[in-house]
């Protein structure tokens, strides 16, 4: 099934507010990219047709993606939120690579969390 313009319309009138990668998921034969596109060419049309109304933060392949949701209207499209800090990604990155506190002795029983 190919995306266009009013089957992404049906999509966002019945499912509502959704990502281009959730979009993709309802069409077997599409990435995530191709969707985008169409998304893209609909906010930026005569008559705009969709909206971003939030930016969510997905994870794919251990990496951090900052994504739009993309809702069904006219409205004016969310701010996109500021970057990460340095300090944020650092914190990021220490909580996903913490070693877990568990007893692994039987000295370090009296010390567990």
């Amino acid at each position: 099934m190919k995306v266009s313009h009013q089957a992404m319309r049906e999509l966002l009138a019945t499912v509502g507010p959704l990502t281009s990668r959730e979009a993709a998921e309802f069409f077997p034969s599409s990435t995530h990219q191709n969707v985008a596109a169409v998304m893209s060419t609909m906010r930026k049309a005569a008559r705009k047709q969709v909206y971003v109304c939030e930016w969510t933060r997905e994870s794919d392949h251990g990496k951090t993606y900052l994504r739009a949701v993309y809702a069904l209207g006219d409205r004016r499209d969310s701010p996109k939120p500021p970057r990460l800090t340095n300090a944020e990604r650092c914190a990021r990155r220490r909580e996903k690579n913490a070693i877990p506190k568990v007893a692994n002795s039987i000295w370090n029983w009296g010390v567990q969390p």
